[in-house]
């Protein structure tokens, strides 16, 4: 069984990417049965900012990438380079050290997809 850390790195005026990459994450779980972790790294972050207005399907797409139990994770740094904190993303990402997530699943036999 194929295992990937599948990363969101582009910001949020690149919707379709963004909602290509949600897509992904969600079919690959569902229909080829891979393990998939979620990070949104760098600018990517902006999908997961709560206040932005031109993305209303994003919580329902986390929603549904929790549902089938993809760990959906955001790395603190990155928040910090984007001036956000905890209250300014979604609930129930979990922010980690994202050098540190993404070493450990690479150990741990992932591979890495970006978007």
């Amino acid at each position: 069984m194929s295992k990937m850390l599948i990363m969101l790195l582009t910001g949020k005026g690149s919707i379709n990417t963004e909602i290509v990459f949600f897509s992904f994450a969600f079919n690959a779980v569902r229909h080829a049965r891979a393990t998939v972790e979620f990070l949104f790294l760098g600018r990517g972050i902006r999908a997961a900012n709560d206040n932005q207005e031109d993305s209303p399907q994003f919580p329902e797409q986390i929603d549904l990438l929790k549902k089938e139990g993809i760990p959906v994770k955001i790395w603190k740094a990155s928040m910090a380079g984007e001036r956000l904190s905890e209250k300014d993303i979604f609930p129930g990402i979990e922010m980690v050290l994202g050098d540190v997530e993404t070493k450990t699943r690479i150990e741990d036999g992932y591979s890495i997809l970006a978007f």
